[in-house]
């Protein structure tokens, strides 16, 4: 008779191994806990794996044993275990990989001394709430009291106050035993709102995000599984902590795309939290000023519980917005990427002393570069884009696979030595134009190209708190989360840039982005103003953040999506086939597409394609999808 044996799943990322494996237990080693991490013999080698449960094996097997086991405790919890099988059924992506994706940081060598107060005291900030803000925290205490799982979607202006409504929903959590869960899109917002947490509930709060040394890594990791830390404040890769009693969750930013893994395996946090608040019934806020149109028409259904912040507290008001049409600047001779109007605003408030936010969400000094004689522009030779220029390294770069080239003398497609031209600008070209109009200004530019230094960031964003320069030009870095009191103008340059992106929610990341970047403005005490310059100010999207038309944008999209069938009113799947052989791909991605075709009912799922991917080839690597909707 076939005895019981280990489950395991080998570390080893190849597409044919990503099975179950049965392995002996040597009696010494008693029954080791699934989520343990062994060393099994595969094939001629040892390898890396996790028992991941017990059963017997299909007779006529040749078993061998587990050669050690690597570690006393296993790496996962059971509500992990669990976790990984969903996501690789959901994801339809091999467990291992998954198994891999969640497992903890590396132990440090060296032993970690954790020390955490016996009574954590807690420090009210003295704040009154409004009525909307007490109204809201009721409603998520309530839950939480309860302990059921209950999702709401927290909708607040921008600087209506929803940090203080996770702050005091964090209080309670604490109070009744149980941890926290606080998401943010960007490491970038970590550190403001790890010092606002630990201002408040000190060494309780830890921080996660994949930049962390191993060692504070580990810290944070072993303080979650033991319930020392109370609060992980992180990015996405956070929803994997071991939390030993999980309350509460809060997604701030949730409409943010950066919650979506776009490396394998993929990943939504959304919908990993989701899950995880399901599993502990805990209480899940996914908070935003924009929320995406899948959580609004969640909250329209009654699937989420709504709640509304519509006011900013009393003495602070929502700044002015104007609207300037680029067509009729370029029709009064003004090619400049600033207009008369948003350049008037700057030195005015220049002169006062006060502080401006100038964004444009395109990196490097010029997006295109081109012969004069032929007219071809100079490419990657990896993918299929154009390369950007980046003064400040005098090198072309790929945004997609990050080769660089220097500037070619001669162009080489025609061989021609005319000197290459420019097309379009880029934020370091707006910068070194800054500086030649206004020589007294005090400019910072808050880039992925000028914050990859360690540190470089909050050096950045510290020097503009402090008051010690006047303008932050910035990409989207500088739309989402900063709080400046001494900022009273924000300038959006070119508010169309991601108006014609190749992705129907387009025109709803606009929105968003702009609403996002409005609100940094009049924070303090000093009214504020927002000048959002833009080619089509008839767009519903550009209207609607203008004009504060929340209702109208979601309304349009909705309809919009409804009638083409896309998400949230349909499933869609999108199956991505990559390879170095063009034609190869090619031919799979078509035979894939008509054998779905061939088993799948028409009238029940949709499929489309192949088709050439937006991008079709990236680091070497052609792209073809195909479609299937619901």
């Amino acid at each position: 008779m076939v005895e019981e044996c280990a489950e395991v799943i080998v570390k080893i990322n190849h597409p044919r191994v990503g099975g179950i494996f049965h392995y002996l237990v040597p009696d010494e080693m008693g029954k080791p806990l699934p989520g343990t991490k062994v060393s099994v013999p595969f094939g001629n080698r040892a390898v890396e794996g996790w028992i991941i449960g017990y059963s017997k094996p299909d007779p006529g097997i040749n078993l061998r044993e587990i050669a050690e086991l690597d570690g006393s405790e296993p790496d996962f919890t059971e509500e992990l275990l669990g976790l990984a099988h969903w996501m690789s059924g959901y994801y339809i992506h091999p467990l291992g990989e998954i198994l891999n994706l969640i497992s903890p940081p590396p132990k440090p060598k060296r032993p970690l001394k954790v020390s955490v107060p016996e009574k954590p005291q807690v420090h009210p900030n003295g704040i009154i709430l409004t009525s909307e803000q007490q109204e809201a925290l009721d409603k998520i205490t309530k839950a939480l009291g309860n302990r059921e799982n209950s999702r709401f979607l927290l909708y607040g202006v921008t600087g209506s106050g929803k940090t203080e409504v996770y702050e005091r929903a964090a209080e309670a959590t604490l109070a009744a035993g149980r941890q926290v869960l606080y998401l943010v899109p960007e490491i970038a917002l970590t550190p403001q709102m790890s010092a606002l947490f630990k201002e408040r509930f000190g060494e309780q709060v830890a921080v996660w995000h994949h930049r962390l040394a191993g060692r504070e890594k580990y810290r944070a990791w072993e303080g979650i599984r033991n319930g020392e830390i109370g609060i992980l404040i992180g990015t996405r890769s956070a929803v994997f902590a071991p939390f030993r009693s999980l309350g509460l969750i809060v997604i701030d930013e949730e409409h943010d795309p950066a919650y979506k893994q776009q490396q394998k395996p993929y990943y939504h946090a959304r919908q990993v939290a989701l899950w995880r608040a399901r599993y502990n019934r805990a209480v899940i806020v996914l908070g935003s000023a924009t929320p995406s149109l899948e959580s609004y028409t969640s909250a329209a259904w009654g699937k989420t519980q709504l709640l509304k912040l519509t006011k900013r507290p009393p003495g602070r008001c929502l700044p002015k917005i104007t609207l300037v049409d680029l067509r009729k600047e370029q029709q009064g001779g003004n090619f400049s990427f600033i207009s008369e109007y948003l350049m008037g605003q700057i030195k005015l408030r220049l002169s006062r002393q006060e502080q401006v936010i100038l964004f444009l969400n395109r990196r490097g000094f010029a997006p295109l570069v081109f012969c004069p004689v032929c007219g071809e522009a100079l490419k990657c030779s990896n993918c299929s884009i154009s390369l950007i220029y980046h003064q400040q390294t005098k090198e072309l770069r790929c945004h997609y696979c990050n080769a660089a080239r220097s500037l070619p003398r001669a162009c080489p497609s025609c061989g021609s030595t005319k000197k290459l031209r420019f097309l379009g600008i880029g934020i370091q070209r707006v910068e070194k134009d800054l500086k030649q109009l206004l020589p007294g200004a005090r400019i910072l530019r808050l880039d992925f190209d000028t914050t990859r230094k360690k540190g470089s960031f909050l050096r950045i964003l510290g020097s503009f708190s402090k008051g010690k320069a006047d303008i932050l030009l910035g990409t989207q870095m500088v739309t989402k989360g900063h709080d400046f009191p001494g900022v009273t103008l924000v300038g959006v340059l070119n508010a169309d840039l991601s108006l014609h992106l190749p992705d129907y929610r387009s025109a709803e990341h606009t929105y968003q982005l702009l609403t996002q970047v409005s609100g940094r403005a009049g924070r303090g005490l000093k009214p504020g103003e927002v000048v959002v310059q833009t080619f089509y100010p008839e767009h519903y999207s550009i209207k609607s953040a203008c004009q504060r038309g929340d209702y109208l944008v979601y309304l349009e999209e909705a309809q919009r999506r409804q009638s083409l069938g896309y998400p949230p009113f349909s499933e869609l799947i999108r199956v991505r086939l990559s390879g170095k052989d063009e034609e190869d791909v090619l031919k799979l991605a078509s035979c894939l597409a008509q054998e779905m075709k061939g088993i799948l009912e028409p009238c029940q799922v949709v499929v489309l394609g192949p088709a050439p991917a937006p991008v079709y080839r990236v680091k070497g690597y052609y792209r073809y999808q195909i479609m299937l909707g619901t």
